[in-house]
């Protein structure tokens, strides 16, 4: 998904800033992980990365789109 810069600067800049950083360090080591040890992950670990991952983005969009909405209702 498409959000604005002013909305994606809003949400850090908000009270949900912690949690998206959080969102980020967590979805990057994951990543990470699938990237550099692809090798020893079973297949339902990588699995579980990657639903944890996707989570993390619908957690992410939410609290982002919440700000996008608020400047389609200024504008």
């Amino acid at each position: 998904m498409q959000y604005s810069r002013r909305a994606v600067w809003l949400a850090v800049n908000s009270e949900y800033g912690d949690r998206l950083t959080e969102i980020t360090r967590e979805h990057a080591a994951l990543a990470k992980s699938l990237i550099m040890d692809r090798v020893s992950l079973s297949d339902s670990d990588r699995e579980v990365y990657a639903s944890r991952i996707e989570q993390m983005r619908l957690e992410r969009d939410g609290i982002i789109q919440r700000f996008e909405d608020q400047q389609g209702n200024r504008q």
